[in-house]
């Protein structure tokens, strides 16, 4: 079962020079699956908290274009807080990790890759849900 232990930061190559910087980004690469999936947010109030939820099967990269974005990201034992205030940063947010988003200012955008397509029955929502949800994947594990 993946623990807050699995985020992993990632610091993405950035060619900066006098008319601007780049960032490229590859699947497989420094984006470490074939992503089926790219959105963006955008225009949050500030301090409004966004996600609060997990996934049962999809990995996330998120990338704060612009502005910064506090994450939380919890595995029912754990958690661990994490600031994305660069564009050359990203984290990996593996499955079964409940995540949070608060957002700096409603200039902020964040921009995520998902390792899946859009499947409504891939969100486990309810804090109090997604942690019976682990208590019984452990219990079942210790078996």
């Amino acid at each position: 079962m993946t623990t807050v232990g699995d985020i992993k930061i990632i610091d993405f190559k950035c060619f900066s020079e006098s008319d601007g910087s780049l960032v490229p980004l590859e699947f497989n690469k420094e984006i470490p699956f074939d992503a089926k999936r790219v959105f963006y947010v955008y225009g949050v109030s500030d301090k409004k908290k966004r996600g609060e939820h997990a996934h049962y099967t999809t990995k996330q990269v998120l990338v704060c274009l612009n502005g910064a974005c506090e994450v939380l990201c919890k595995d029912g034992k754990a958690e661990r807080k994490i600031i994305l205030d660069s564009p050359s940063q990203g984290i990996l947010i593996p499955e079964m990790i409940w995540d949070e988003q608060i957002y700096a200012s409603p200039e902020t955008i964040l921009l995520v890759f998902s390792s899946t397509k859009y499947n409504r029955d891939d969100y486990i929502e309810g804090w109090q849900h997604y942690k019976r949800l682990r208590i019984k994947s452990e219990d079942n594990k210790n078996r």
